[in-house]
């Protein structure tokens, strides 16, 4: 990458197109954060990986590494800043409900260094199972947020975040959303990063740091002091001259400060800005004939101003407000005087398993057995089960085992047979699935969990899972193995399997079943097979080629029951073929066919 260099006095900077968590980590180690932990999770992963490389790249005293969970990761965070040194947390907006716990009570008992927490949302949605806003637990929790609307006020924001909560010993949150994760801008960073002095200190003091429920009252009444001076002094920045005051914050500023250009519209709109949408103090709005809010994706400036907004349906109440969106809404309130629709035509293809992936042939299998049962599914690259009809359910971070364990004891209570499987993956399972399962054992539910084991947290980049034996910059780590976890909760029926393995996969599955229903107790099946999607998984992985022979007679059962894509349909031979380009030869589409019209090549 080209970088531009600049000289400011002894200080080397340089300029370099980066993404917003890109962006956001330089600012945070440039500023002395020397402890970072955080859980995977589209569109936050890359921001600890990158902060991985700058360490590793400046040889950095510094510890920074994925954790089980994200409630574990900021509980860590939370404990080294009790130490004085700097740290930092990062998640997506749904890790932040699991770590939303220690939040509450780190925003009471404050902090002896800096402490940012980073939430990055995804109004949408597009890679979530909810469009929550963050800003709303940061106001909830009683911490500071800031709101960047570009790539640079990402890196400058996070910077002032830090200063913030040195200040105030207080946690503070940067809340990104996807286009500001994942859009890219020139940044003037530093040239180098420097190791610091670190004198790690903890003093005692029970009545703060583990103060009980009287002294959380007072805990909590200097929590409300430092707010109010903070509120005292954050400002709304104003642009333009119009009598229409919009107030907004985040991406969605951005979007209604190029329209205003665009469409002229200086002398009618005033624009105010929110650097900090929380806390505000209460400003004089009334000068302006009408003032709306415009913010992504809760209400939070609206309610605390008291404004129109989205509770008027001025602004809509879900979904990103795109460009296109935000020039609806300057049309809606009347400053534009016509407005056309953006219409997009394009035919929206559900994302499928890669080409090869050994849980499509792990579903496959089990649908073959367990036809008629309840699959509860779980957060990860095999959510796409839902595409092969197994898949019932997708709610949070290890509920399928949950869900398996309500199902089953709702059915009993009913005397109905029904069998439930649970399907979750390997980081899934450490992150929440864990105490799930030993609950379900010790009540002596009955159920079939399937482990899918790839050995990668896939779905967000390929991070590196507990059971490796190498810790994120490949130094030694000890390897937690699942099926020992297992064994000591108790389980009686306990099978490794690689799902390539199509015979014994089938022969354990209906012995698993088998185990249910004689012993009614949970059997558990972890299905092995590294990841078709790293190096090492597509290195290793068998390669047999595979034909459709001319007996194919076009059923497209092979094409609906095992969605692969390099599976295709030729309209016109009315027959499937092989689509080279993608097929990695894994030849695991053999078992799909019912009359053995896909066949090995020799």
């Amino acid at each position: 990458m080209l970088a531009k260099f600049i000289f400011f006095a002894k200080n080397i900077t340089m300029i370099k197109v980066l993404s917003g968590n890109e962006a956001i980590a330089h600012a945070l180690l440039e500023n002395n954060v020397r402890f970072a932990s955080g859980y995977p999770g589209t569109p936050s992963s890359e921001i600890l990986t990158t902060a991985l490389k700058i360490k590793s790249k400046y040889n950095l005293d510094a510890y920074i590494e994925w954790s089980i969970n994200e409630k574990v990761a900021l509980e860590e965070a939370i404990s080294a800043s009790f130490a004085c040194v700097d740290s930092a947390f990062f998640c997506k907006q749904v890790g932040l409900n699991v770590a939303l716990d220690p939040l509450m009570s780190a925003a009471l008992t404050g902090t002896n260094a800096a402490l940012l927490i980073v939430a990055a949302d995804d109004p949408g949605p597009y890679s979530s199972q909810t469009e929550q806003d963050s800003r709303f637990l940061a106001f909830f929790a009683k911490i500071p947020v800031f709101d960047p609307s570009d790539i640079k006020e990402a890196y400058d924001f996070t910077k002032k975040a830090l200063k913030l909560s040195r200040q105030y010993q207080l946690p503070v949150m940067l809340r990104t959303t996807m286009r500001i994760s994942h859009g890219r801008q020139n940044i003037n960073i530093k040239e180098k990063i420097e190791n610091i002095e670190l004198n790690a200190n903890f003093e005692k003091n029970p009545s703060r740091f583990a103060a009980t429920p009287k002294l959380r009252y007072i805990l909590h009444k200097k929590l409300n002091e430092k707010l109010y001076t903070i509120a005292s002094k954050n400002q709304l920045k104003f642009d333009f001259s119009g009598k229409i005051l919009i107030i907004s914050s985040g991406l969605v500023y951005s979007n209604i400060y190029e329209l205003i250009l665009e469409h002229n519209l200086e002398d009618k709109v005033t624009l105010a800005k929110s650097d900090m949408p929380y806390p505000l103090s209460d400003v004089d709005l009334t000068s302006f004939e009408r003032v709306i809010t415009v913010e992504e994706t809760y209400p939070l400036i609206e309610l605390q101003l008291n404004t129109q907004g989205r509770r008027n349906n001025l602004v809509p109440k879900e979904g990103e407000l795109t460009f296109d969106v935000c020039e609806k809404i300057l049309y809606n309130i009347g400053v534009l005087r016509s407005f056309t629709p953006v219409n997009v035509d394009f035919k929206d293809k559900p994302p499928s398993l890669c080409p090869g992936c050994a849980h499509r042939s792990a579903f496959f299998e089990i649908k073959q057995v367990y036809k008629d049962a309840i699959f509860t599914g779980d957060i990860g690259c095999y959510t796409l089960g839902v595409n092969l009809g197994a898949t019932d359910t997708v709610h949070c971070m290890g509920a399928s085992v949950s869900f398996a364990f309500g199902f089953n004891k709702a059915f009993k209570l009913s005397a109905k047979k029904q069998h439930i499987v649970a399907i979750i993956g390997d980081s899934t399972f450490f992150h929440t699935g864990l105490t799930a399962l030993i609950d379900a054992i010790h009540n002596k539910a009955a159920f079939l969990l399937v482990i899918l084991d790839n050995s990668t947290v896939a779905m967000t980049g390929n991070q590196k899972t507990l059971s490796s034996s190498t810790d994120s910059l490949e130094s030694s780590a000890k390897s937690i193995s699942i099926e020992k976890i297992i064994q000591s909760l108790g389980a009686s029926f306990l099978e490794v399997i690689d799902p390539y393995d199509y015979q014994k996969s089938i022969e354990t599955l209906i012995a698993s079943k088998r185990c249910i229903d004689q012993n009614q107790e949970i059997a558990v099946i972890i299905f092995r097979h590294l990841c078709i999607n790293t190096d090492e998984g597509l290195k290793n992985n068998p390669v047999v080629k595979v034909f459709v022979d001319d007996n194919c007679k076009g059923c497209k059962l092979c094409i609906d029951e095992f969605e692969c894509q390099s599976l295709v349909f030729n309209e016109q031979t009315q027959k499937v073929e092989i689509d080279r380009k993608t097929c990695i030869d894994c030849a695991q589409c053999i078992y799909s066919c019912p009359f053995n019209s896909i066949g090995v090549l020799e």
